[in-house]
């Protein structure tokens, strides 16, 4: 039984590689039965080549693209955007400066009653499986933004998602350093000027 278990879990894990290696084979020999129809010469192994470089790489074609997407979204979009600081009296802050309205070890915000935070998912990238989260910081009647964060969350392509046996998605711009960091833009005591 422990043997049984173990040959299940490599089978598992190793899914998208036995994949590739049946891939491999049969991207070869249709390459080779097309590039047989040109020219012999170098039309022929340039055609052959280009075949099944098309041919292996279009499985892997949207992981591709969503990865190159993801990346420029992180680059050119993730970020804090403050529109107006919101300025505390001093007991709102440690002696050292650090606010006493979030903890930085886990990440609580104690301010959500008077300036609440919303959180929106958009799924506007899903062709290519990327959400888009922003964070509003508002005031209390929710009339007024002071600050968004926008970060990305990146699940993969159709391969990954299908034969991954837990697919978790890689993110940026969504960790508690960048959302302190987020907090501290915001807030400021009233002598910071």
């Amino acid at each position: 039984m422990k043997f049984l278990n173990e040959l299940l879990g490599f089978a598992v894990l190793t899914g998208p590689l036995w994949l590739i290696l049946i891939l491999l084979p049969v991207c070869i020999w249709i390459a080779v039965k097309i590039a047989n129809r040109f020219k012999p010469g170098i039309t022929r192994i340039a055609g052959g080549i280009g075949i099944f470089l098309l041919l292996f790489a279009l499985p892997f074609g949207d992981e591709i693209a969503g990865r190159v997407y993801f990346n420029y979204l992180c680059a050119t979009e993730a970020g804090v955007k403050v529109y107006q600081t919101v300025e505390l009296p001093a007991e709102y802050w440690e002696t050292d400066g650090k606010p006493k309205f979030y903890d930085e070890k886990n990440g609580n915000y104690y301010l959500a009653k008077d300036y609440p935070t919303e959180l929106k998912i958009e799924k506007e990238y899903s062709v290519l499986h990327i959400d888009r989260l922003v964070t509003l910081l508002r005031d209390q009647n929710k009339e007024k933004i002071f600050a968004e964060r926008t970060s990305y969350m990146y699940w993969g392509g159709w391969m990954r998602q299908n034969l991954s046996p837990h697919n978790t998605a890689i993110s940026c711009g969504n960790d508690l350093e960048r959302y302190g960091n987020f907090i501290r833009q915001v807030f400021k005591p009233i002598n910071s000027r």
